[in-house]
């Protein structure tokens, strides 16, 4: 992979974005790098809403809306019905809820 583009790991009903994709095999889609470009911004590039979303990671982290995106980034994306078990609140935060905007990335 160049480091001019960003490898985009998909999951789920989000293998669609991937022509031909197969459940059996990695379905990754490669798109150019924008500089400077948050999460939320890749998203709209995807033609995805936040709705359309679970958990998602960047480098293997927890992504929020507000990351920016480094050079050869690796991003997971998994659909809205495909979330951290316990809801993930041991990476957003003991306590809070799905609804808390704050801690509710998507």
């Amino acid at each position: 992979m160049s480091s001019d583009s960003l490898e985009i790991h998909l999951y789920g009903r989000l293998r669609n974005l991937v022509k031909d994709s197969r459940p059996d095999e990695d379905t990754i889609l490669r798109l150019d790098f924008i500089e400077n470009e948050a999460f939320r911004e890749l998203i709209r590039r995807l033609s995805l809403k936040q709705s359309d979303l679970g958990d998602c990671f960047l480098n293997g982290t927890l992504a929020k809306p507000e990351d920016i995106i480094p050079q050869g980034a690796r991003v997971g994306l998994f659909p809205f019905n495909m979330v951290l078990l316990c809801g993930g609140q041991h990476l957003k935060g003991h306590g809070y809820t799905r609804n808390d905007v704050d801690v509710d990335y998507y």
